[in-house]
């Protein structure tokens, strides 16, 4: 997102509300005030048992600190961070079990794995050893109280799953030594508490305004912790003030139109941990505090079914994969409480397609608490969609042929810049499907390491404009930048049509003086025309990524992925480019895995001259 579609909305502050006298005691504080009954669901119990049967059963993951500096050394997040994960996973599961079988066999392994988190240097990850305090030399060095420590969004992490330990197992905690609790309540403070209440990080948003989906999560994490294990009631309500004003920067970074920069796949852990975030301070304030019923919080949360094509596939740019399991059931509450019947149809949709599962265990267990009290949802709601969404803050248009999300075209295009959060370079990128299944796609993203997130981000053909549905011009693509943009954005919903200048997303050598791309939904047809001028003559390539191999019927006629026909101007010239991983091992996208395919195909129409335009159309 840009400097000029933020929403500078700031709900907390605009209604003056501050914590003095609001927030309850810590003994208190209860979970989700408006549940009677929280127990855990047989389905889910099931569920906790397996894994708890399975970490009952398995050694506790050594982490020595040749791990944590084989990050420094070879970029490769894979070689710590599951066994990281997996303590914390083993822990929460177990201390869920407990709850749920209540005969004390899995204490014991609680404790252990416990008190081995309690003795990690630093609970921030090696591939976030930039956060202050956090690291000389690559080796944790914090060991003394007076030392900061840095927060990153796993070092939060572990203050919520020691925290659920201590509200759901302290009494046992007690029987064995007080000492365990305390010890926590002190590793709670001074790893999460004092860091949120002392120190400025990049991601809270506090010098120049941009925030990420770090900030909610940390946020909600620490609250949590705070709300379980701090007595003292100043810090209480110092840590609810401060995170009000973080809450603050997170909307007023946010457009008006709600839209996620990151993409769809970071949803749930921004503006859903935003409204987890709310839900914990109607909890810790005994519902004195609400704004549920703000238009920008429902607005943030309707981007979600926004940018559904249908069933589990989204709209798939910046880092997301092309399906994605949301939190319906989170998602329910969230159109209820903001009163968007929209998405609490969708948030059924989506829960009646999952099954229990522990996914949201290592990140959050606060939600995952509530998931597993929650009753399974088995029928699904019929979501009727909008036919045509325009996000105009985002520069994201979503045109359908049916409301009902199985039948029809769908067809997407996304303007803004190439620096956006999880940036791919893709200003003008389309996506086109047919009765929910993919004909243009946006492919997705490989593993994360120190080099995607680096220099070597933009050397994969996933994260290039030519690896998208974008044509390269005079062999230039678009570039990385603010500066690449798209401009004079056209969105007519009574002909279902969009259009955008993206002739100022490629460098001046590519020689552009006008491309201008437009998006049509009419007749049973999908439309796209692309028209180029060039200061002089020129070579123009139109490429559309799908996932079949094109077989050419005649000049101006193709038959393309799910047995649709594409028609283009037959004076162009048609190649087909199989696409694939082979710049390893920088290029690792799980082609596959994602779209059940060896490989994918790039159609590609040529044109030549200071003229170029192609005007495909898909039946």
């Amino acid at each position: 997102m840009g400097q000029n579609n933020r929403s500078n909305i700031r709900i907390f502050e605009e209604r003056g509300i501050r914590a003095e006298g609001l927030v309850l005691p810590k003994e208190k504080f209860v979970f989700f005030r408006d549940v009677k009954e929280k127990k855990i669901t047989k389905e889910f119990g099931e569920v906790i048992m397996k894994g708890a049967e399975e970490a009952l059963a398995s050694e506790i993951p050594f982490l020595p600190l040749s791990l944590y500096r084989d990050f420094k050394k070879t970029g490769i997040r894979s070689n710590f961070e599951p066994a990281h994960h997996k303590r914390r996973r083993m822990l929460s599961v177990m201390t869920f079990a407990e709850v749920y079988e209540g005969k004390g066999r899995f204490i014991e392994k609680i404790l252990d794995i416990a008190w081995a988190m309690l003795e990690e240097s630093t609970w921030i990850l090696p591939a976030h050893f930039n956060n202050p305090g956090a690291t000389e030399h690559s080796v944790p060095n914090v060991y003394k109280d007076e030392q900061p420590h840095g927060l990153d969004i796993y070092a939060c992490n572990a203050c919520s799953h020691l925290a659920m330990v201590y509200y759901f197992l302290g009494d046992k905690l007690d029987e064995i030594s007080p000492v365990i609790k305390k010890r926590i309540e002190h590793a709670v403070y001074q790893r999460g508490v004092r860091p949120l209440l002392e120190h400025t990080f990049g991601w809270m948003g506090e010098n120049n305004g941009v925030c990420n989906n770090w900030l909610t999560d940390i946020v909600v994490n620490v609250l949590l912790a705070t709300a379980i294990c701090i007595e003292d009631m100043k810090t209480r309500e110092a840590v609810l003030d401060k995170t009000m004003h973080l809450l603050d920067n997170f909307s007023a970074y946010y457009p008006l139109d709600g839209g996620c920069d990151e993409g769809p796949g970071y949803w749930s852990a921004a503006p859903g941990d935003y409204f987890n975030c709310l839900e914990l301070i109607e909890d810790l304030t005994d519902g004195k505090i609400t704004i549920y019923d703000h238009p920008h919080v429902k607005n943030m949360g309707e981007y979600i079914s926004k940018v559904n094509i249908d069933g589990k596939y989204f709209l798939n740019f910046s880092d997301a994969a092309p399906r994605l399991s949301q939190p319906g059931k989170m998602i329910m509450r969230y159109g209820e409480k903001c009163g968007s019947p929209e998405l609490y149809s969708f948030g059924k949709m989506a829960e009646a397609s999952n099954t229990p599962n522990l996914v949201h265990l290592l990140y959050n267990p606060y939600i995952s608490y509530r998931e597993m009290i929650t009753p399974e949802i088995h029928e699904a709601e019929k979501v009727i969609a909008k036919r045509a969404v325009w996000l105009g803050d985002s520069k994201i248009a979503v045109l359908r042929e049916s409301e009902i999300t199985s039948e029809g075209f769908f067809l997407a295009m996304k303007g803004g810049t190439n620096a956006e959060a999880h940036n791919h370079i893709d200003v003008g990128v389309i996506v086109l499907f047919h009765s929910g299944k993919p004909i243009f796609i946006d492919p997705s993203h490989g593993s994360y390491n120190n080099g995607y997130f680096g220099k070597e981000r933009y050397i994969r053909w996933y994260t290039k404009s030519s690896g998208h549905s974008i044509p390269t011009v005079n062999g230039y693509e678009e570039r990385a930048g603010l500066e690449y943009a798209s401009r004079d954005e056209v969105f007519d919903e009574e002909n279902m049509t969009v259009s955008m200048e993206l002739g100022g997303a490629f460098p001046e050598e590519a020689g552009i003086l006008t491309f201008r791309r437009t998006c049509q939904i009419a007749e049973g047809e999908a439309r796209i025309t692309d028209t180029v001028k060039l200061k002089a003559e020129g070579d123009v390539r139109f490429n559309y990524l799908t996932l079949d191999e094109p077989k050419l019927i005649e000049p101006g006629k193709l038959e393309i992925a799910e047995g649709r026909t594409l028609t283009y101007n037959p004076e162009l010239e048609f190649v087909a480019e199989r696409v694939e991983n082979v710049n390893l091992p920088y290029e690792d996208l799980a082609i596959e895995r994602l779209w059940g395919r060896p490989c994918l195909w790039r159609i590609v129409l040529l044109a030549h001259g200071t003229e170029a335009e192609a005007r495909i159309t898909v039946k």
